[in-house]
């Protein structure tokens, strides 16, 4: 009786813990959230969007495809054949948060969480470039898939790669339950 009575207990802990847990990442979420919308759209748009996104995607395009001659003005990647324009909410920033609050709230060292802070920002700025590079060339030469793309599939496939990180990162962050033979 005393043992179930103690796995009962430790189960109650463990519960409480979940959702603690759950809890903190949604709270770091929302917070994130909210800080980003209180950020200037004349900020995003002029100073954000263009140096860390548009013209490093103009630069990636016209690297990978020179007969494009696509150019980097403010939130727009402009061309001949094509004006793809970043906005707030179309820049990967709710897949960035998943991760960035996951890492924060798992029970991680801090150089661990350092490290996956650091890898998984890396990866989702990666990604996100690569998502709005391939946009561009299919609002150029797909238009008609371009709104699947962008609404369904590209957010779909971030968040998911975003899960896959952590949980990659997530298993090397805890300490093995068996011991090597």
């Amino acid at each position: 009786m005393q043992t179930l009575r103690l796995f009962s207990e430790s189960c109650r802990r463990y519960s409480q813990h979940t959702w603690l847990q759950f809890l903190l990442f949604v709270g770091c979420y929302v917070l994130f959230d909210y800080a980003y919308f209180k950020i200037p759209v004349d900020l995003f748009t002029d100073v954000i969007y263009y140096h860390s996104v548009v013209a490093i995607c103009a630069d990636l395009v016209n690297w990978l495809a020179p007969f494009e001659q696509v150019f980097a003005k403010h939130n727009h990647l402009l061309s001949a054949k094509a004006d793809l324009e970043i906005v707030r909410g179309c820049d990967g920033a709710g897949a960035l948060f998943l991760v960035i609050s996951a890492v924060l709230v798992f029970p991680s060292g801090l150089k661990r969480k350092a490290l996956g802070l650091l890898l998984g920002i890396g990866l989702i700025y990666t990604i996100n470039l690569l998502r709005i590079c391939v946009l561009y060339f299919i609002i150029a030469y797909h238009p008609g898939w371009f709104q699947l793309i962008h609404t369904y599939v590209a957010p779909t496939l971030m968040v998911m790669l975003g899960c896959f990180y952590f949980a990659w990162w997530a298993f090397g962050s805890t300490p093995s339950i068996h011991e090597p033979a």
